[in-house]
């Protein structure tokens, strides 16, 4: 017994240890990634990893994307705003599995646990493989089957501000690997997040992919997906809906889409950077989300004519301890993306 309290106390200590170096290290990075956008900005136009932008969770997806103030945030949705965690994402397991287009696929998991007086760790997977594959020569000659997969570790930790209001911030290792080239990059992520469940408000803000490469495919530096988004929800009185409105990339203001014939006006352009959702909770254990991404739909729609392009669709279910949320995001006549996502808690 004595034992066995000795290595408990020794295993406490270490993770409060590890929790006050991690905070440390993460509040810095904060100031760094916040300051960073004012000294050099990237555009996105043409990025690598690209998997990063994949919206992580089903739940999230079904409201049309990447929303980083979204009232029912939680700890799957840690990697687009860390200030998503919070004392109760304690214990929470997170799985996601996104049919994407022809064979590619993704995948997502994270944990996060409460530290008292340090704040809430999270710890996640991202994954990417895109199916079989085959290599040509330049002369289009085959030269056999190809892998390649896209993977990224992260660490997050966000700390409570005040009773409404967290900031946090991440560490990210990424790794993707095509055949025989190959790329690594380190970058953090920041944000912060108020929610008010009185007045079901809530508001969000993310710095996201600032870093930098530490090797680079066939020895070419190319840009990270870097991001600035801000966001808020609101639930008006007696309207069944929660609703929520995301501004994306908000250090790239021109967002392109191919095709264009002529430039893009102002109102255009604003609205390539808009995500709407909406959510209504039919019951305590039944969920039903819209969204719409004006600028997924202008990328995938296939005629002058109004598709459903960039609309999405989907459901929760909440059974006791386990949350089961499914999505289809619709790309006109290209298909549609699949996402399924399951939480619980280990305690």
């Amino acid at each position: 017994m004595l034992a066995q309290f000795l290595y408990y106390k020794t295993f406490h200590r270490i993770v409060i240890l590890a929790g006050i170096f991690m905070r440390f290290q993460l509040l810095v990075l904060i100031c760094f990634i916040l300051w960073s956008p004012l000294l050099s900005a990237q555009s996105n136009s043409n990025t690598v990893y690209r998997f990063l932008q994949v919206t992580p969770a089903a739940d999230m997806a079904a409201q049309g994307g990447n929303h980083v103030g979204l009232f029912h945030g939680n700890s799957g949705t840690m990697f687009l705003n860390p200030a998503y965690i919070n004392e109760s994402s304690r214990h929470h397991v997170n799985a996601t599995f996104v049919n994407y287009l022809a064979d590619a696929r993704y995948g997502f998991m994270n944990y996060a646990v409460h530290v008292p007086k340090v704040g809430t760790l999270g710890f996640g997977v991202r994954f990417a493989g895109y199916g079989d594959l085959s290599e040509f020569d330049v002369e289009g000659n085959e030269l056999g089957a190809l892998n390649a997969s896209d993977l990224a570790f992260t660490s997050a930790l966000s700390t409570k501000l005040s009773p409404k209001l967290h900031a946090g911030a991440s560490v990210d290792f990424v790794y993707s690997a095509y055949g025989a080239f190959n790329s690594s990059a380190l970058m953090g992520s920041a944000g912060m997040y108020y929610r008010d469940v009185e007045s079901r408000f809530s508001a969000g803000f993310s710095v996201r992919n600032l870093g930098d490469q530490i090797n680079y495919f066939n020895e070419t530096r190319e840009e990270l997906p870097f991001d600035i988004s801000v966001g808020l929800s609101k639930k008006p009185e007696r309207f069944p809906f929660q609703l929520s409105l995301t501004l994306q990339q908000l250090n790239n203001w021109e967002l392109e889409v191919p095709g264009d014939e002529s430039d893009a006006s102002i109102t255009e352009h604003l609205f390539r950077h808009v995500i709407l959702g909406a959510e209504a909770e039919l019951s305590r254990q039944f969920f039903l989300r819209f969204g719409y991404n004006r600028w997924q739909h202008e990328l995938a729609r296939t005629n002058e004519n109004f598709d459903f392009a960039g609309a999405s669709i989907g459901v929760g279910i909440h059974v006791r301890k386990v949350q089961v949320d499914i999505s289809r995001n619709s790309l006109s006549d290209l298909g549609g993306v699949v996402q399924l996502s399951v939480r619980t808690k280990t305690h």
